[in-house]
């Protein structure tokens, strides 16, 4: 909490006036992201004309953030059991929205119907541990960017219909000519 204090430039009074303890700081902290990213996911839904776009949105934000590390997260399970609690349940509920939005993109003829979307929305969860396992390495061959990059295009394009590919191919080849 001290270095939370200077860093903020206030005294660690100031802090425990407005939260209990650390744990409290970190799960108001995290329930504001939350509450950010949901906000965004709801703008881009309202934006864009279908699901392959609403991604292609997502991962053009997840290639300028930085992931928490395994350490982080492994702090908050020894540590921090309120906060490993609402994580687990966001995880849920994220869970059960991204079934919904694919269902929605099936629907809308850019997924392909034979998808088990329980399947895919539990790799979507699971891909973020290959983001924090890549933050471990010393020197890697590879930016997050490029990461994150490759992994949302594999996907998004794997889950695809001809209609989606298509939307993800118009996507790559305007990357291309904007970084030329």
């Amino acid at each position: 909490m001290d270095e939370v204090a200077s860093s903020l430039g206030i005294s660690k009074r100031t802090i425990y006036e407005n939260f209990k303890d650390k744990e409290d700081l970190l799960l108001s902290y995290l329930k504001q992201e939350i509450e950010r990213r949901d906000k965004l996911v709801r703008e881009f839904m309202e934006e864009c004309d279908n699901v392959i776009e609403v991604f292609l949105r997502i991962m053009e934000i997840h290639k300028t953030v930085s992931f928490a590390n395994v350490k982080f997260y492994e702090d908050i399970n020894k540590y921090y059991p309120q906060v490993d609690a609402f994580l687990k349940e966001e995880s849920k509920k994220a869970n059960e929205f991204l079934i919904k939005f694919l269902q929605k993109g099936i629907e809308q003829g850019v997924i392909r119907e034979n998808l088990n979307v329980k399947v895919v929305a539990f790799l979507v969860e699971e891909s973020t541990s290959v983001y924090i396992r890549a933050s471990y390495l010393e020197k890697p061959p590879f930016s997050f960017s490029e990461l994150t990059s490759t992994m949302m295009i594999n996907f998004i394009r794997g889950i695809s219909t001809e209609k989606g590919i298509k939307i993800v191919d118009e996507y790559l080849k305007k990357q291309q000519i904007e970084q030329k």
